[in-house]
């Protein structure tokens, strides 16, 4: 395994900037392709596993949120890439929340491709 490339990292953080700005074409742009059934959980919640034009549907559900601290990194191994992510975002009406973001990405002839993602908010466990 070797450290991500920045082309692969910036797949990402720009996958993951646009879903949080509901910016259903970018996210859609970056993503592989519907016929691949790419699967997206978006929260923790039970049923939240997405296929790709479930995530984008569900953008109109919510407003955009600002990330805040965004510093993605990850590694790659052939044509398979895992980036992570630990940034706050700005839920409005709600202040600041703490999340974790895994996307994972394929070399696909036209380049890295989103093909799962992950979101999940940060909570401390209650004693």
């Amino acid at each position: 395994m070797e450290r991500a490339t920045p082309d692969v990292v910036e797949v990402a953080r720009d996958w993951i900037a646009a879903g949080h700005a509901r910016d259903g074409a970018k996210v859609a742009s970056l993503s592989a392709p519907p016929e691949d059934t790419a699967i997206f959980t978006v929260s923790s919640a039970p049923d939240s596993n997405l296929t790709l034009q479930a995530l984008l549907d569900h953008f109109a559900e919510y407003p955009p949120c600002a990330l805040i601290g965004s510093q993605p990194a990850g590694y790659m191994y052939g044509d398979c890439a895992w980036v992570f992510d630990n940034p706050g975002v700005v839920v409005p009406g709600e202040g600041a929340i703490s999340i974790r973001i895994t996307v994972v990405l394929h070399r696909f002839a036209e380049g890295w491709k989103v093909v799962h993602g992950h979101l999940s908010e940060g909570v401390a466990h209650l004693e």
